[in-house]
């Protein structure tokens, strides 16, 4: 579903420069997260936007609930520390585990985009 969604924000000139489901251990969930820089301007407009695009493309909103889907800025430390270690442009997917970066923790993480 991470790469679905991925493909149809691109499809609609929605701006993401990093995709990937992560663990939360502190919450025991997966969410997937998008950086882009509409997060940092209007992100209740970005979150609006991205569920328009997801209604007008089939059943995906019905099947990820958007509670799961995290947007954050480029300014988003979790993913620059990743991106400090990995870099994921296409297929196929990586993962990254168990790691400390930075002093930041990344439990889990499949990384479908990541560039600088």
């Amino acid at each position: 579903m991470g790469e679905e969604l991925v493909a149809l924000l691109d499809a609609a000139g929605f701006p993401v420069t990093a995709a990937a489901w992560i663990h939360f251990p502190d919450v025991e969930e997966w969410r997937l997260v998008l950086r882009t820089p509409k997060a940092e301007k209007d992100l209740l407009g970005a979150l609006r936007e991205m569920s328009e695009i997801m209604d007008a493309k089939g059943d995906l909103r019905a099947r990820l609930d958007l509670s799961r889907v995290k947007l954050v800025p480029p300014s988003d430390r979790m993913l620059q520390a990743i991106g400090r270690m990995v870099r994921v442009t296409g297929p196929p997917t990586v993962r990254f585990a168990r790691n400390v970066v930075d002093g930041i923790y990344i439990d889990d993480a499949v990384i479908y985009r990541l560039a600088a």
